[in-house]
């Protein structure tokens, strides 16, 4: 390993005394925090339920959900809350009434979308929202259409997209729920649930098109299966990095509700008798693309965030999140510091009011310069062994290949310590379970703030010893050997060469 000469060591201080300086502020982890707790009047226990965001190309977030917090009555309006810290803290600025020609008043299961390209007369970056509109007793159900030109400050109708039957209990119970707002093929396509064909099929996922986002094609079935007391529900469809579509959906009536996938070219025709292949179960799915190409999926059984690689083909890996799991979790995806916001409520099922609770995540390649860590001894690199993306993954020393799981984003968090995130996995440098033992070794964790995962850079000439906060241990390899998978551990400080590490910046 070449020698940096005193100018270049200064340089390379410099810059990293900066490093928390330089780095976007909200590309620090925040939440779980709570965005509102209904109080007073619910018009049903669970008061909130179906909460969803959408980044606009400002950067501001905004997220709604159905609010049964006000009376049961015509006046019933999805309430928008906007972030414009990349989703570190909100407030409420606004509300979509009921304009449409019906007068119901806005109930449930809100969707919020931003075009990607224009639509009729809506330019790309129009925010919409479809959501279910309901008369007070709930007799019929239609899925209404509202778009906001500023932000979601004011929202106007835009049309009817459907209309069904009552709610459960009613005297007509074929009701559609959940609608999901997806533009390809130079069209709009809402995916949506159906109970109006009963003699078939107790539910069936179905979708419509439009051109202009007015005037609504035919009914066109996407999972609807011979045996009529299956309920696939709440379709979620993303295109993926390889230019297919991905769509998942709950499977209610069989053991364990599983969660379905199935994959198409075209997202207008998915082969409906087909049931798909099942990813896990509790239903509420939810996914996402980001833009590595990775997807995150999320449902009602775990707090976990699950990350398939391969478009759908292979594992569906599951990571760690401190946010509550919660009934159709979800995930944004946010530019501003390439992390995934996660918004939660808990289900129907609970008979108290639901908080909305929100908080992000680290999965990999967010916002921010990152670095390798160089060992003095080996000059071999600090490595997530065999690009492990789960939570307890070894970290060890390798030859430098480039692997994302090579690099690691320095986060000042304050008081002279510093996080380390892995560029592959997102996840944090830490000691496994939190020991202050010598040669306990070093993993990656998500980060949950205990000072195992924080550090303290003493400077060494043109090096650092990297000092454990929860142990005031340095980070060294065990037995000092320099062999590719060379364990990292923390050690009392020796004063030995694998002790000491190099940070060399990366594009």
């Amino acid at each position: 390993m070449t020698k940096l000469n005193r100018r270049t060591s200064w340089v390379l201080a410099a810059a990293l005394a900066m490093v928390g300086a330089t780095l976007p502020a909200p590309a620090a982890a925040y939440g779980p925090s709570t965005m509102v707790t209904p109080s007073g009047y619910c018009s049903r226990p669970y008061c909130i339920t179906y909460v969803k965001s959408a980044q606009l190309p400002s950067g501001t977030i905004v997220a709604s959900y159905e609010d049964n917090n006000q009376p049961l009555d015509n006046n019933m309006r999805f309430p928008i809350w906007t972030s414009t810290n990349n989703g570190a803290s909100w407030s409420r600025t606004s509300s979509v009434p009921d304009t449409s020609p019906r007068r119901w008043g806005n109930w449930g299961n809100p969707f919020l979308y931003v075009l990607p390209q224009q639509i009729g007369d809506m330019p790309a970056g129009t925010l919409l929202m479809a959501g279910l509109n309901s008369p007070p007793d709930r007799s019929q159900i239609a899925i209404q259409l509202f778009r906001s030109n500023d932000e979601g400050a004011t929202w106007s109708w835009v049309s009817e997209i459907t209309l069904g039957g009552g709610q459960w209990g009613s005297a007509n119970p074929t009701p559609v729920w959940e609608p999901y707002l997806l533009v390809a093929n130079n069209k709009l396509i809402v995916y949506y649930s159906d109970e109006r064909d009963k003699s078939r099929h107790d539910q069936k996922l179905v979708h419509q098109t439009s051109t202009n986002g007015v005037n609504w094609g035919p009914v066109v079935e996407d999972v609807a299966l011979a045996d009529r007391n299956l309920r696939p529900g709440m379709p979620v469809v993303t295109r993926m990095a390889n230019g297919q579509y991905i769509m998942v959906y709950e499977m209610v009536g069989q053991a364990g509700t599983p969660n379905n996938f199935k994959v198409s070219s075209d997202p207008e025709s998915w082969n409906p008798a087909d049931p798909g292949t099942t990813i896990d179960h509790g239903g509420s799915p939810y996914i996402t693309t980001m833009p590595n190409g990775r997807l995150a999926y999320n449902s009602g059984d775990s707090t976990d965030i699950r990350i398939n690689t391969g478009n759908g083909a292979g594992p569906w890996t599951p990571v760690k999140t401190l946010v509550p799991w919660g009934y159709s979790r979800q995930l944004q995806y946010v530019r501003g510091t390439g992390r995934m916001l996660i918004l939660a409520a808990d289900g129907f099922w609970t008979n108290r009011p639901n908080p909305v609770h929100y908080g992000d995540v680290d999965l990999g390649h967010s916002a921010g310069a990152y670095y390798k860590l160089v060992n003095r001894h080996s000059g071999k690199v600090l490595d997530v062994s065999q690009a492990n993306l789960r939570d307890g993954g070894d970290v060890v020393q390798w030859a430098d290949n480039g692997g994302a799981n090579q690099h690691w984003h320095v986060t000042d968090i304050g008081g002279g310590y510093r996080t380390f995130f892995n560029r592959n996995s997102g996840r944090a440098l830490g000691v496994l379970e939190g020991s202050t033992a010598d040669g306990a070794t070093a993993v990656q964790w998500v980060e949950n703030n205990n000072p195992d995962q924080q550090w303290q850079l003493a400077q060494v000439g043109a090096y650092y010893k990297i000092v454990n906060r929860r142990s005031g241990k340095v980070l060294g390899v065990l037995g000092g050997t320099t062999a590719d998978g060379g364990q990292a551990v923390q050690w009392a400080d020796t004063g030995a060469l694998d002790q000491q590490w190099q940070l060399v910046r990366v594009p």
